[in-house]
């Protein structure tokens, strides 16, 4: 079984590789999932003016996405497609076997 986690500052990314995936696997693979997983967000507050005005901040929020897949029987054509796009821009894929 193959642990697969997409993590990602973008839903968009996460959802077209997630369409991508499903039409490789078609109905040869037996797949449990996708769980999405609740979003995380960071807030941020920083000074714009130190010296003088302390009361001029700025914030910043950095939302992350997460979504988990299990794969139960496989082969080396999907351990290889999920190795080859294993650096997709802006898009995190952590995989593991169990």
């Amino acid at each position: 079984m193959i642990k697969i986690i997409l993590k990602s500052f973008f839903i968009e990314e996460i959802n077209s590789y997630l369409k991508i995936f499903k039409n490789i696997i078609k109905k040869k693979y037996s797949i449990i999932g996708p769980f999405f997983f609740p979003l995380k967000i960071e807030k941020f507050t920083f000074l714009v003016s130190p010296h003088v005005d302390k009361k001029a901040r700025d914030q910043i929020q950095i939302k992350y996405f997460k979504v988990i897949l299990y794969i139960l029987n496989f082969d080396k054509k999907i351990i290889y497609f999920i190795i080859k796009n294993k650096n997709i821009k802006g898009l995190n894929i952590f995989f593991s076997f169990i």
